[in-house]
This record gives C-alpha cells, sequence and structure tokens, in this order.
C-alpha cells in the first residue's frame, strides 16, 4: 500500500536520494554561516545580555532558512523526481541560498531596529544612507524573488511529468496550487523592490514608511491563505464530482 503525507498526497521519493543529501547538506552550512554571522563568543555576562539581544534577528532568520529547507523536502518526497532539470534547478537553489545568508540576516536585524526602535537586536545594522538601504532590501528581494521562481518551476516541472510519475486529479491540483503560491513570492518580491526604490528623498531613521519595503512580506500570510481556500475549493469540486 503507498505511503501518504499528512496532505494525502503519495510519496514517491521516501528515499532520499544523493541530491537530497547535498541540499541537507548545503542548508546545515548555511546555517553555520548564520551563526558565524553573530559575531565573537561572549566572554562576561554583560556581553552574554548583550549578545540575547540578537536572538530574534537569527531565530527569524533561522525560520526562513528552515521553511525553505522543508519546502525542498516535502517537493522532493512528494514527486521522488531526480533528472537533470530537477538536478540543476536543486543547485541553483542552493547557490542562491547561500548566497542570500547575510542579506537575510541584515534585513532581519533592520526590520527589527526599525520596529523595536533597537531594543530587539544586539546592534543597529550599518546602513547609513539611503541608498545602502536600498542596496539591503533589493539584494534581499532578488534572492526572494529568485528562490521562489526556482520552487515555482520545480513545481511546473513535476507537473509537465504528471502523467510519468502517476498524479492524481488532487495532486495536480494540489501542484497547479503550490505554482500560484510561488509566484506569489515572486510578485511580493518586485513590490517590495518597487517600494524601496520609492523611499523619501532623506533617509528616514526609524520609521514605519521606511521599513515597508520589508514589511511588505506580511502579504505572504494573507495571500497564501486565499491560493489555500482555492486549493479546498478545487478538491471539493472533484470530491463532489
Amino acid at each position: 500500500m503507498s505511503e501518504h503525507d499528512e496532505d494525502g498526497f503519495r510519496i514517491r521519493g521516501a528515499q532520499p536520494t544523493r541530491l537530497d543529501a547535498f541540499v541537507d547538506a548545503a542548508f546545515a552550512f548555511a546555517v553555520t554561516l548564520l551563526v558565524v554571522s553573530i559575531g565573537h563568543i561572549p566572554e562576561s555576562a554583560e556581553e552574554l545580555g548583550h549578545a540575547m539581544r540578537g536572538v530574534p534577528a537569527f531565530a527569524a532568520s533561522f525560520l526562513l532558512l528552515a521553511r525553505l529547507w522543508m519546502s525542498h523536502r516535502t517537493w522532493s518526497r512528494r514527486y521522488g523526481i531526480e533528472d537533470r532539470t530537477s538536478l540543476r534547478l536543486s543547485l541553483a537553489l542552493v547557490f542562491v541560498v547561500l548566497v542570500y545568508v547575510y542579506p537575510l540576516r541584515m534585513v532581519a536585524q533592520l526590520l527589527l531596529y526599525l520596529v523595536s526602535n533597537g531594543h530587539l537586536i544586539e546592534q543597529a545594522p550599518a546602513v547609513r544612507t539611503l541608498d545602502g538601504l536600498r542596496i539591503v532590501y533589493a539584494t534581499f528581494g532578488i534572492g526572494f524573488g529568485v528562490i521562489g521562481a526556482i520552487f515555482g518551476l520545480l513545481y511546473r516541472h513535476a507537473l509537465a511529468l504528471a502523467d510519468a510519475i502517476g498524479l492524481s486529479a488532487g495532486e495536480r491540483i494540489r501542484t497547479r496550487r503550490s505554482i500560484e503560491r510561488y509566484l506569489i513570492f515572486v510578485c511580493v518580491a518586485l513590490l517590495s523592490l518597487a517600494l524601496a526604490f520609492l523611499l523619501p528623498v532623506e533617509w528616514a531613521g526609524s520609521s514605519w514608511y521606511t521599513a515597508a519595503p520589508g514589511l511588505v512580506y506580511l502579504l505572504i500570510v494573507p495571500l497564501g491563505r486565499w491560493a489555500a481556500w482555492r486549493e479546498r475549493r478545487a478538491l471539493a469540486a472533484i470530491g463532489a464530482a
């Protein structure tokens, strides 16, 4: 009897492949880079208390990396595809994630600095000019958008092989909605880029408007729920039929 995941998707890649092992190792290395970016080891109680203020930024960065790793793991388990296209896309994902580590932590620090007036970070981010702020947001936005595009292409490739790997009607619907979700990632990243280049002419410091290009990523939550609602409707339709 076939094994299924919690969403009822048949697991076709139950056994990890060499590609999965490489992706896992690359994400583990990305987390290592994230830890290294924190700085020196505290040598006193005062330094320890100061260093603990950097935990929220580390946690936000770690959770996003973990989410990306889990997304690739889910894709691999559901479809079990290891061909030239999936290999290239997975390697591209690893490359972008490794480049993405430092912009990810810097944006997390910047947003927490802006929304908490510096209380939730270890030290103020070294962004003092409008051009510097735009570079940070643009680098993060490009990386986030490219990652969303890569995942969208992975799911599109799986959909193109639907007959070969035996996707059911419900699995095809879920695959199409996954493509939509990652298209949302790309669109939100483009919106963030647009806002970054519409910032006020003068550096505004700690203000909500300055944080807008980062806070816009919160739109992913309601838009993701909208995509999930569309998926449930489509699944209910074929169930009723």
